[in-house]
C-alpha cells in the first residue's frame, strides 16, 4: 500500500475505533484500573506506516493514561513530569486523579501543574476500604482545593467520598462555594444526604449513583422530595418494585387476529421453516412452553426439545427410560446426553441399571454421553455412573456414532476387550474404571479414532491394553492417575503432540517423556490430588540429556488454597534461576496457573512473578497466568 493510498480521513475513520477510549472506561474508579491489563498497545498503531503514524498520533494522545512514573516520564522528556506534561496541555477538560498515592511518592510536579489547566470534570479516585493518609496526599489534596477555586469551567465531579471527612471536606468546600457544579457523581445512595445538603446552593441537573440501592439503603431515596428526586440517576438500579415494572411491559394488540403465517405454504414449506425457528428457540432454558403452544409445535420441537439431555437427579433415570419406551422415536434425536445426578444406596440398583439400559439402547445416535467434570483436585465417588454390562450395550449400539464419552464406569474384572471394536467413532474418551482385563485377543484396531485420552484413574491392565492397540489417531493424553506408563509411552510416545501428567508420574519417568514423545509441542504438569503442598518444579526434571526441539510449551497446574507459602516461594525463585532454556529451543511459552499479574505500580516493582517473567524473557519465552495472559515489559525509570 502506498503512503497516500486512503485520505487521512479515511484512514481516521479505521483507527478512531480501535483507540479511542470510552467515557466509561476512562471515569472508572474501580480499586483495579480497567487499564491494568496485558494486551497488545494501541500504540502498535503507530508502527505500521507512515500515513498511520500521521493520523493516528493526535488520536492516540486525544486520552492519557499514565499509570506509572516512568509513563510521565517518558511523555515527559525534560523537567518534573507532570508539570511539563499540564504546562504543555492547556485543553485537558476531562481530569481524573487517583489519591492511591504511598509516601514514597512525589507529588511536588503534579500539586504544581494543577493551576497550568482548566478542567471542565473532575474525577478522583481512592481505595474503598482505608485510604491512603500520608504527607504526599494531603499536599496534593491541598493543592487542589486552591486549584479548584481558579478552575472557572468545572461543573462535573465525580466524587470518591461516601461520607463527609476531613480530606473529603477539603476538596467539597470549594466547589459548593463557587455554586457551578450541574453534575454530580456518588459512589452510593449513602453519601446523597449529606452531598445533596453540600450542593443544594448549585444548579445541579444530575445526580447519579453508582452502585445498585440495597433493600436496607431503599429508605434513603428521596421519593417524596419534589426537589431532588428528579435529579437521581442510577447505574444499576436493583430495586423488586422497578424490575417488575421492567418485565410487565404491555404487549401492542395483534392488527389482525386471524393472522395465520404461511397459511398458504405447502406443508413442506411450513413444517421446514417452523422448525428451523424452533431449533433455536428451544435452546433457551423454559423451553417446554413452546411445544404446548399447538399440534405442530409439539410435533416439529420434540426431537429439538429431547436433542440434549441432562439427568441431575437419579430419578430422572427411570422417567426418561419411560418417556422412551412411550414414545421411541425420540431417541434417535438424542444427542447429547449428561449424566449429572449424585449415586444413592437407597435405590435400587437393579432398577437403575435397567432404566438405564433402556436409555442405552435407544439413543442409538448419541455423539456425547458425559458424566461430572472431572476435578485434579477432587475424585466424587458418588458422582454418576453406569454399570460394565451397560457400557458394553452402549458401544454396541451407538458406538458407530458416539465421539466423546466420559462417565464413571462401575469396575469388574476380566473383561474383555473387545467393547473398544465398536467404539470406532469415538474421538475423545475420559477413563474413570477400574476394571481389570484380560490382554489376550486384544483387537490392534481398537479405539481407530481416538484423539484425546484422559485416564482419572484406571488399572494398570487397561494400559497394558492399549499399548498393544494401534491407536493412530491419538494425539493428547492426560495421566491423573500414578501407575506404571512405561509400556504405554513405549507405544505410543512418538505420536504424541499434548501430554498432561501428575507430578510424581513425571519425575518418576526421568526424562523418558522427553525422549519417548519425540513430537511432543505441549506438555502439563500437575499436582497430585489432594496435595496441599504443591510444591514448586525442580529444574532437574526439565533438563534432558539432549534437546527437544519439538516442545513449545510448558503448563504447570498448580493450586494453592490460599497465598503461596514462603517455601514454596524460594523452590519457583529456584526453578527459573535454574532452568535451561537451551534444552527446549523452540519453548515459546511457560504457562503457571498459579501465576498472578500486579495491577498497579507499586505491586509490580514487588512482584516475582514479573522477576521472573523477565528471566525468561532473555530467552523468547513468555510466562503467562491461568488465562494465558502474557507479562508484557513496562516503561522503568532510567
Amino acid at each position: 500500500m502506498s503512503d497516500n493510498s486512503l485520505p487521512d480521513e479515511i484512514i481516521s475513520e479505521i483507527l478512531s475505533p480501535a483507540l479511542k477510549v470510552s467515557d466509561e472506561v476512562f471515569s472508572d474508579t474501580s480499586d483495579v484500573s480497567p487499564f491494568a491489563k496485558y494486551s497488545e498497545s494501541t500504540s502498535a498503531y503507530l508502527l505500521v506506516c507512515k500515513s498511520w503514524l500521521r493520523v493516528a498520533t493526535p488520536l492516540l494522545y486525544n486520552v492519557v493514561i499514565l499509570r506509572s512514573k516512568a509513563q510521565a516520564k517518558a511523555l515527559s522528556e525534560d523537567g518534573p513530569p507532570m508539570n511539563t506534561i499540564l504546562q504543555c496541555s492547556p485543553n485537558v477538560s476531562d481530569l481524573f486523579l487517583s489519591l492511591v498515592i504511598y509516601s514514597s511518592d512525589n507529588t511536588n510536579g503534579l500539586c504544581k501543574g494543577l493551576d497550568l489547566i482548566n478542567p471542565t470534570r473532575l474525577i478522583l479516585h481512592e481505595l474503598e476500604r482505608k485510604p491512603l493518609d500520608n504527607k504526599m496526599v494531603s499536599q496534593l489534596l491541598n493543592s487542589l482545593s486552591k486549584s479548584i477555586i481558579k478552575w472557572d469551567r468545572l461543573c462535573v465531579f465525580d466524587c470518591p467520598f461516601p461520607e463527609p471527612t476531613v480530606r473529603a471536606e477539603i476538596v467539597v468546600s470549594p466547589l459548593a462555594k463557587d455554586k457551578r457544579l450541574h453534575t454530580l457523581t456518588l459512589p452510593s445512595i449513602e453519601g446523597l444526604p449529606w452531598a445533596y445538603s453540600t450542593f443544594k446552593g448549585c444548579p445541579l441537573k444530575s445526580i447519579r449513583i453508582k452502585r445498585p440501592v440495597e433493600r436496607r439503603h431503599q429508605g434513603l431515596i428521596p421519593e417524596k422530595n419534589p426537589a431532588l428526586m428528579p435529579l437521581l440517576k442510577f447505574d444499576r438500579w436493583a430495586l423488586p418494585k422497578v424490575q417488575e415494572s421492567a418485565v410487565n411491559v404491555p404487549l401492542t394488540p395483534s392488527l389482525n387476529p386471524s393472522f395465520i403465517p404461511m397459511a398458504g405454504a405447502p406443508k413442506a414449506v411450513y413444517d421446514e421453516i417452523w422448525a428451523h425457528v424452533l431449533y433455536f428457540a428451544t435452546t433457551v432454558p423454559r423451553r417446554l412452553p413452546l411445544l404446548l403452544v399447538s399440534k405442530t409445535f409439539h410435533r416439529l420441537g420434540l426431537p429439538y426439545y429431547y436433542a440434549d439431555v441432562k439427568m441431575s437427579q437419579l430419578a430422572h433415570i427411570s422417567k426418561f427410560a419411560s418417556i422412551l419406551s412411550y414414545n421411541p422415536s425420540i431417541g434417535p434425536h438424542v444427542r447429547s446426553l449428561a449424566l449429572k445426578y449424585q449415586d444413592r444406596s437407597d435405590f435400587e440398583k437393579s432398577n437403575v441399571d435397567y432404566s438405564m439400559l433402556t436409555i442405552l439402547s435407544q439413543t442409538n445416535k448419541a455423539l456425547r454421553i458425559t458424566g461430572e467434570t472431572s476435578n485434579p483436585f477432587f475424585i466424587n465417588t458418588a458422582a454418576a455412573s453406569i454399570s460394565w454390562d451397560n457400557f458394553v450395550a452402549m458401544a454396541k449400539y451407538s458406538g458407530s456414532t458416539l465421539r466423546e464419552f466420559s462417565v464413571k464406569l462401575a469396575s469388574t474384572a476380566h473383561a474383555s476387550t473387545t467393547v473398544f471394536t465398536d467404539l470406532s467413532a469415538l474421538r475423545i474418551l475420559e477413563w474413570k474404571c477400574e476394571t481389570s482385563f484380560l490382554s489376550t485377543n486384544t483387537p490392534q484396531d481398537g479405539l481407530p479414532n481416538l484423539e484425546d485420552l484422559r485416564i482419572i484413574f484406571a488399572n494398570e491392565s487397561f494400559l497394558t491394553v492399549l499399548s498393544l492397540m494401534k491407536l493412530k489417531s491419538l494425539r493428547r493424553v492426560t495421566l491423573s492417575d500414578q501407575i506404571n506408563l512405561e509400556a504405554f509411552l513405549g507405544a505410543h510416545g512418538p505420536k504424541l503432540t499434548e501430554v498432561n501428567i501428575l507430578c510424581p508420574n513425571f519425575k518418576t519417568s526421568n526424562h523418558k517423556i522427553f525422549e519417548v514423545c519425540s513430537n511432543l509441542r505441549c506438555i502439563t504438569v500437575k499436582s497430585p490430588l489432594l496435595d496441599h503442598q504443591n510444591k514448586p518444579p525442580e529444574a532437574i526434571y526439565f533438563s534432558p540429556p539432549h534437546a527437544v526441539t519439538s516442545l513449545t510449551k510448558i503448563t504447570f497446574d498448580v493450586f494453592y488454597f490460599n497465598k503461596i507459602p514462603k517455601d514454596n516461594m524460594v523452590g519457583w525463585e529456584r526453578f527459573f534461576i535454574e532452568f535451561k532454556p537451551a534444552s527446549f529451543p523452540n519453548l515459546r511459552e511457560m504457562e503457571v496457573k498459579c501465576c498472578v499479574w500486579p495491577t498497579s505500580e507499586r505491586e509490580i516493582e514487588k512482584s516475582c512473578w514479573v522477576r521472573w517473567a523477565e528471566i525468561l524473557l532473555k530467552s523468547n519465552i513468555n510466562l503467562t497466568d491461568k488465562n494465558g495472559v502474557k507479562w508484557r515489559p513496562r516503561l522503568k525509570v532510567k
